[in-house]
């Protein structure tokens, strides 16, 4: 009898990559926006905390997924290649919004 293949889905890392990418918007936004005013403050604020529930989603599907397909793969079932592609352009792009925005040490009174 022939074994059926599960068909790889890709709907998770892609859900992480579009969560890490509506993070990246989001402090964008927040950026330019600014806090040159009240109204401004209140916008910055709501992209910020909206950047940083984004970016939580995305670690922790992006990050589990991530997981999923080592175990896979060392229990030597097979791993598709667009799913390691997605998921390694999603953690990257999550590196890089980390490093860029941190959540902590940008205040004024760092190095004070």
């Amino acid at each position: 009898m022939e074994r059926l293949q599960p068909r790889a889905t890709v709907a998770v890392p892609v859900s992480a990559l579009a969560l890490a990418v509506g993070a990246a918007a989001a402090f964008g936004i927040g950026d330019a926006v600014g806090t040159f005013s009240g109204a401004g403050e209140g916008m910055f604020v709501l992209t910020w905390l909206m950047g940083w529930v984004l970016l939580t989603w995305a670690v922790v599907i992006g990050g589990g997924y991530a997981v999923l397909l080592g175990l896979r793969s060392l229990s030597r079932r097979p791993v598709s290649v667009v799913q390691v592609a997605l998921v390694a352009c999603a953690l990257s792009l999550i590196a890089v919004v980390l490093a860029t925005h941190p959540l902590w040490g940008t205040g004024s009174a760092v190095g004070s």
